[in-house]
């Protein structure tokens, strides 16, 4: 925040004139990209993602169609991106 007195303490006839605030609205973040640290993915999460791709395969055999091929094929891709 500033302060502004363009005509110093005093107004221009004589009076004390109170200091005038301009808020600033500028705002600098910063992110800490050096400290980002990337886990792997938890032994749960792994196990979980290899539990639906299996029972997306029971679903595939039990009732085939279309749907679950693509129900199976999302829960492979979904399988091998967390591995």
């Amino acid at each position: 925040m500033t302060t502004d007195n363009s005509h110093g303490p005093e107004g221009g006839d004589g009076r004390r004139m109170p200091p005038r605030v301009m808020p600033s609205t500028r705002v600098n973040v910063a992110f800490p990209l050096s400290q980002i640290k990337v886990q792997e993915p938890s032994d749960h999460l792994v196990a979980l993602t290899a539990l639906v791709e299996e029972l997306a395969g029971l679903v595939a055999g039990a009732v085939p169609g279309p749907e679950a091929k693509a129900l199976r094929r999302r829960a492979h891709e979904l399988a091998s991106q967390v591995r």
